[in-house]
Order: structure tokens, then C-alpha cells, then sequence
């Protein structure tokens, strides 16, 4: 009985406490938040525009965000109830400003409280591009870095080093001539790397061939050192094709997207790309298409041994035909967020065991990975692809091995995939899921694949729908392809299905497989541009 009296007693005090001593609650000041990458100190030339985008966020409520230039009021936005939003900064920098102004611009956003934020950018009006010529190793070398915005030819008859970021921007063409070799610098810290960048609206025109390649290379090769996996951080095309996650979207400082479905970003035509892929940098892959439109031309690409993605495509309509990724770490080529396109012939294959540092299993991902969007799987536009003839050859069916999956479409992608192979991966070699059992042999076609030699050939609807069609009606099964191998892509096995009836961008191919023989064998064209894993020319 005392106790009970006791924590009665102990009751009425606590609530008489709170009735007399009641806590007022302030909430937090509001935020702006920079989203991608930025500078304290942003340099452009005149006559080009520089932008930046932020979120905006008050949980008290957004009243205004005030912009002034060098202390005059620039731009000033009022809200009407909102917690949050989504800014973005333009300013076309005036021609005939002179090189050397500095101009301050700062972002004050005021919550209905009238509590503030602030967020400054330094602008400088100056030269953007560097073109110097040095001697590395007794080779002559063009170092060339920062923003161009003029046309510039990279010529054969010369090699080029590409230091830290080198964008294209301003509607310009960068030419590269065939047979030309770039190397990109390494750095010694992951906090570094080297890229290059064509920006919306400028495009590249580097057109190859089989004899006479364009390569992208590390240039430790210049120095005599041995090349690794992850030495800089890749060629990014950004485009204004549309992309579902939205009609503007930044990515490391770049915007992509829109509403141009035929947008051109020039030509990529029989190039090599060779140890790209960033440690550190999940962003950095070999090759990105962000919103890249119908109208750029892309085939003959080989990516050789690269550490994280091969081909990484968000949004847009580009079309690929011809492609490799030899040597592969992470995944062989992911696309997503409303990608609608075009592939074929591609051959994947990769001898990279799994990786447990830094980053837990970075490189136990998928040859051919299809999503739409994790949130919401119809969102629009809604990844669709059309596909025929892939050869994809994970390093062996041992658990731990490394890349776990042939492909996996997933997340609401939708589309075609015909005389497909997949065989040697330690996780399942196919797999389909997360669509409506209405889409599958409708709007989905998974049909004329061959999926053998893995821990689980077929997994989810690959399995359940097509391999165990219990009508016959997709000719998916479990038969090897001669000639295919763990140190093979060649060979490929009869289809019944052609791929030219899917258009004119197909070339007639009825057989499964990208490469049907020896004696048709797209790789083995010229004698320099495509490499075996062992680094000879094939």
C-alpha cells in the first residue's frame, strides 16, 4: 500500500509540475542545401551561364528566399505554406564583362518565424580553359583541363592528358580524331579524379575505326607504371532526352534531362576505354549516358577492366550497339530511370573475384541490370528496352566469386530481350521480377535465352513464367552454347527468332549469342581496338 501511495503521489506532482512549468518549443532555423557537387569560388567566362540547386527546407514554413548580387536584390521568392522546395540559380554571365571581376551572390531564406539561412556564391569572370604542352617520360604531351567553351579538335598526331575535370560546355563540338590517344591523369588520393565531360547541348564527334581506335587510358601508362582498375573516373555524355526523375536533373554539377527525345550529343564510335572507375567514387564509371537523345550515335564501344560500372545509362533514348565491357567490375551496364532504347550485340565478361574492401561486395552486382524506379515501378517515362543478342560469362559458379547475376530486370522495367546467354555467375544467371503477372509475355518478352552453368539459372518470374512455361511458348532453357566458356565469348546457337523484325537499327542475327562464330566475329575487326582479358588484341 505505501507504494502505491508513493507513485500516486509521485503522479500528481509531475503533472502539477508540467501545468505550472510548461517548456516552450522552438523549431530549427531553416536550411538551404547544395545539391551535387560545388565551389566556393565558381569560374566561367562571359557570355556562358552558371547555375546551382538547392533545397530549401523549414519545418516553421518557407516565407521567402531573398537573392542579391553583390548586395542588390537579384531575385526574391515568396512560398505559401510549403516546408520545403526545390531552387534553381541561373545567371548568363554579361558579354564584355572583363576578366578578372569578382561578383558575390547570397541566398537569405527566411522561415514564417523569421528565422534565417544563408548560402554564398563566389563568381570570378576569367579564362576557364588550360592547354599547356610538357614533356612526361620523354613523350610530348598537350595537358588540357577545365571548362571549354569554343570547338577544340584533339588531334591524331598528337596525345593528350586530360588533368582532373575537362567539360565541354556551351553548346561546343569537341572533335577527336581517329587513332587519337587521351591518357587521364591519376592522383594519389580518392578525392581526385579525372573525367571528361560533354555538358547539354555540346556534343563529341569522335569517330574511330577498327585500325585507327580512339583510346581513353590511365596515364600511367606515359609514366611507365602499371595501370590498375580504378585510375580515373570516366567520359560523361549528358543530354536534355527525358529522364523520369525529373525534367532537370543534377549529377556531380551537371544538369541532364528534358524534353528533347532526339537530342544530339555527337558520335562514340570503335573507342577503348581502359582503367576507369574510381575507387571511392560510386558515380565514377566508364561511360555515362544521362538523358542522352536518339540522336547520338553509339557502337563499337569497349570498356577494359574498368572498376565499378561499365555503362551507366539514367534517362534518355540513346541506342547502343556493339559494346563490351571486358574485365568488369560492379555491373557490366545499368540502366534506369526511364531509359528507352535500343541494344545489340553486347558481350560481357569478367575474371574480377569479389571484393570486400573498401566497400563490401562492390563488384557482386549484375552484367545487365534494367530498373524503372524503386518508389514507383509505373512512374513515366517507365524504363523500356529492346534488346537482342548478349553474351554475358560471369568468373564461375562458385559462390563468392564475384558478378552474381547474368542480368536482373527489376523495379518496373519493362521491354524485349531475345538470343540472350548467360552462364558462369555464383548467384542466378537470369532474372525477372516485380511486374504484373498481365505485363509477362505482353509487355514483357523474355524469350530465346539460355541460362546454364550458374548456382541458379533462373530465379522469380525468370523462372516461375518463362523457363517453366508450362504452354511452351518461350524457348528459355538450360543448354549450353558451344564454343562459350569462362575464357570464350565466341559461339551461339541457332534462334527461330530474327532480330531485324524489331526494326531497322537491328542487323538480322538469328542466332543466340552477340558473337555467332569464329568466322563472324564483330571483335576481331582491325588489330587494334578490342582487347582480350589478358590484355592482347584479339
Amino acid at each position: 500500500m505505501k507504494v502505491l501511495k508513493y507513485i500516486l503521489s509521485t503522479f500528481i506532482l509531475l503533472l502539477f509540475s508540467c501545468e505550472n512549468n510548461e517548456v516552450s518549443f522552438e523549431l530549427p532555423a531553416p536550411a538551404i542545401v547544395v545539391q551535387g557537387e560545388t565551389s566556393d569560388l565558381v569560374v566561367q567566362q562571359p557570355g556562358n551561364t552558371i547555375f546551382q540547386q538547392y533545397s530549401l527546407q523549414a519545418a516553421g514554413g518557407l516565407q521567402t528566399l531573398e537573392v542579391f548580387l553583390d548586395g542588390q536584390l537579384f531575385e526574391m521568392i515568396s512560398f505559401d505554406d510549403e516546408v520545403s522546395a526545390t531552387y534553381f540559380f541561373e545567371y548568363l554571365i554579361p558579354l564584355g564583362t572583363p576578366n578578372g571581376t569578382r561578383s558575390e551572390f547570397r541566398f537569405v531564406l527566411t522561415d514564417l518565424s523569421g528565422q534565417q539561412a544563408n548560402e554564398v556564391i563566389q563568381l570570378l569572370v576569367d579564362f576557364t580553359f588550360i592547354e599547356s604542352q610538357e614533356i612526361i617520360n620523354g613523350t610530348e604531351v598537350t595537358r588540357i583541363k577545365g571548362r571549354l567553351n569554343e570547338d577544340y579538335t584533339l588531334e591524331s598526331a598528337k596525345k593528350y592528358l586530360i588533368d582532373s575535370i575537362f567539360s565541354v560546355e556551351n553548346n561546343s563540338i569537341l572533335t577527336v580524331e581517329a587513332g587519337t590517344e587521351i591518357y587521364f591523369k591519376t592522383f594519389d588520393t580518392d578525392q581526385q579524379t579525372s573525367r571528361l565531360v560533354i555538358t547539354q547541348g555540346s556534343k563529341i564527334m569522335a569517330e574511330g575505326t577498327a585500325n585507327s581506335p580512339i583510346v581513353f587510358t590511365s596515364d600511367k601508362l606515359l609514366k611507365n607504371e602499371t595501370p590498375t582498375i580504378n585510375d580515373w573516373g570516366g567520359v560523361v555524355l549528358y543530354g536534355n532526352a527525358p529522364s523520369n526523375a525529373g525534367s532537370v536533373v543534377l549529377d556531380a554539377g551537371f544538369r541532364y534531362g528534358g524534353n528533347e527525345p532526339n537530342d544530339d550529343s555527337g558520335v562514340l564510335r570503335y573507342i577503348r576505354s581502359e582503367y576507369a572507375g574510381k575507387a571511392n567514387d560510386n558515380d565514377a564509371h566508364a561511360f555515362k549516358f544521362f538523358g542522352v537523345g536518339s540522336g547520338t550515335q553509339i557502337d563499337h564501344l569497349q570498356v577494359f577492366r574498368n572498376r565499378n560500372i561499365a555503362f551507366r545509362l539514367k534517362g534518355g533514348r540513346v541506342d547502343l550497339k556493339y559494346m563490351s565491357a571486358i574485365g568488369h567490375g560492379g555491373y557490366g551496364l545499368w540502366a534506369d530511370e526511364g531509359w528507352q532504347g535500343k541494344g545489340q550485340f553486347w558481350v560481357f565478361q569478367t575474371d574480377l573475384e569479389a571484393n570486400t574492401t573498401p566497400t563490401p561486395f562492390w563488384n557482386q552486382a549484375r552484367s545487365v541490370e534494367m530498373r524503372n524506379d524503386g518508389d514507383n515501378f509505373l512512374l513515366e517515362p517507365r524504363t523500356t528496352f529492346t534488346i537482342s543478342n548478349v553474351t554475358s560469362i560471369g568468373n564461375g559458379s562458385n559462390v563468392g566469386n564475384g558478378t552474381r547475376r547474368g542480368v536482373r530486370i527489376r523495379r518496373g522495367a519493362i521491354g524485349t530481350l531475345q538470343n540472350a546467354l548467360f552462364t558462369e555467375f555464383p548467384d542466378d544467371g537470369a532474372r525477372v521480377e516485380d511486374l504484373d503477372i498481365a505485363e509477362l509475355g505482353v509487355n514483357m518478352i523474355f524469350d530465346n535465352i539460355r541460362s546454364y552453368n550458374n548456382n541458379d539459372n533462373y530465379d522469380q518470374e525468370a523462372e516461375t513464367v518463362f523457363f517453366n512455361d508450362p504452354g511452351d511458348l518461350f524457348n528459355v532453357t538450360e543448354d549450353p552454347v558451344p564454343g562459350i566458356s569462362l575464357t570464350s565469348f565466341v559461339g551461339s546457337t541457332p534462334s527461330a527468332f530474327d532480330p531485324s523484325s524489331l526494326g531497322s537499327f537491328f542487323t538480322s542475327a538469328p542466332y543466340i549469342g552477340a558473337i555467332e562464330s569464329a568466322a563472324n566475329d564483330w571483335t576481331t575487326e582491325g588489330d587494334s581496338w578490342f582487347k582480350n582479358l589478358d590484355g592482347s588484341f584479339r
